[in-house]
């Protein structure tokens, strides 16, 4: 019984699934003859997602996108290439490479390693030479030495456009392969190629590394004809600048000097709400900063603090080196006609950027916004002319910049 049983049941079963594959079918072909009757063209077919070993292909990807032709470049060059791949490199080069599509040298991508250097560069503690660089027309190019750091005694300047480092054609390297050729461990030595505007012929400059820990905001007193005058000097705006910046405005008040003088020269920027607290001190309420977005959405951001040090006179120094941050707190205080700025025409870097973590400690740094002043200047390109303009002479020892700031007391 148990054994006829059995053999019916697999009869009833194999003509069970005969009937739905026939179903299938036949479903299967009004699905594509309706639609070559709505679309009115030849049946295309989907292309393959990509190689067996690629996994995750679909994941988050975007509509009407046809990355057949990617995944046929991929494999090309697996299966013609002397060279072997590493397909994370591979990953990470094309996302580099879509990013640099854009021509924005503030879009940038970072590796895991690259995210946690980054990182540690607005903490204010790397190993290196202490230089900010971006990637322009191709080749990394200086924003600003970092004050009292390797690259500034050596005399690299804003705009100097490194073309070679130890031996290796800069042009022919991503950013972040010649900032890792820069960066190095303390002590050991790293030599730069540079062309500099007004120089006939690059220049080599050799450096040694050491271990940079870039304490964001201090201050000291200095005299000019029988006054006071309070000089402080903000290196970048990073993890510790609103708390050592408060900390100054506290021993400020306390001393009750003739003025101030805010140093933002070769301050390459870093985080927008430091800014804005940094001018709040200065600004009686208002508008600090204005973001424009590309869709022309418009957002003023206003003061975060009451304005403690208004009644202070105040000089603020910049130069080519000052940007972005830097741009945005000069700006403000010379819309606003708080200050009085002395020095040369600042770097002109005023894009609003995202810093944005991606699954493995990689991140992408997105361009997503401008910046203009409270009278709606754009700061990118143009950057901000101070109303006192002053060039240092690199062949002299004295700094004519400060000089001229301390006698506008």
């Amino acid at each position: 019984m148990d054994n006829i049983f059995k053999k019916k049941k697999r009869g009833w079963l194999g003509k069970a699934i005969f009937f739905i594959v026939i179903l299938a079918v036949l479903y299967g072909i009004f699905v594509v003859g309706y639609s070559l009757g709505q679309k009115g063209k030849a049946l295309k077919f989907i292309p393959f997602a990509g190689p067996a070993k690629v996994v995750n292909t679909e994941v988050g990807k975007p509509s009407a996108v046809d990355f057949s032709l990617f995944w046929e470049a991929w494999n090309k060059l697996e299966e013609k290439s002397m060279v072997a791949p590493n397909t994370q490199d591979m990953i990470y080069g094309s996302i580099s490479g879509m990013l640099s599509s854009l021509n924005d040298p503030y879009t940038v991508f970072f590796t895991p390693k690259d995210n946690k250097e980054f990182q540690d560069d607005i903490a204010g503690q790397f190993s290196g030479i202490g230089v900010e660089i971006v990637q322009k027309n191709g080749v990394p190019t200086v924003v600003a030495p970092l004050s009292d750091t390797p690259a500034e005694k050596a005399g690299i300047k804003s705009g100097d456009i490194i073309i070679d480092v130890d031996g290796t054609d800069t042009s022919t390297i991503g950013l972040n392969e010649a900032v890792a050729k820069i960066r190095g461990k303390s002590g050991a030595k790293v030599t730069l190629k540079i062309v500099r505007q007004g120089s006939d012929a690059p220049l080599s400059f050799t450096i040694t590394r050491s271990d940079i820990q870039v304490k964001s905001v201090e201050w000291s007193m200095k005299q000019s004809g029988g006054k006071n005058i309070e000089y402080v000097k903000v290196r970048q705006f990073g993890d510790d600048t609103q708390s050592l910046f408060a900390n100054f405005a506290s021993d400020v008040s306390t001393k009750n000097p003739d003025g101030i003088i805010l140093d933002l020269r070769n301050n390459p920027g870093g985080y927008v709400e430091s800014a804005i607290d940094m001018a709040s001190y200065f600004l009686d309420g208002g508008t600090v900063v204005i973001e424009k977005g590309k869709d022309g959405q418009s957002q003023e951001h206003k003061t975060s603090r009451d304005a403690t040090l208004k009644k202070f006179k105040l000089v603020v120094l910049v130069n080519e080196g000052s940007a972005s941050a830097s741009e945005i707190v000069s700006g403000a205080l010379q819309d606003r006609k708080v200050a009085t700025l002395v020095g040369e025409k600042t770097f002109g870097k005023g894009c609003v950027q995202e810093l944005i973590p991606l699954s493995d400690g990689s991140a992408v740094k997105i361009t997503v916004a401008n910046w203009f002043t409270p009278s709606d200047r754009s700061i990118t390109k143009e950057g901000v002319t101070p109303d006192i303009v002053v060039k240092n002479d690199d062949n002299s020892s004295v700094d004519a910049q400060l000089q001229k700031a301390l006698s506008n007391f």
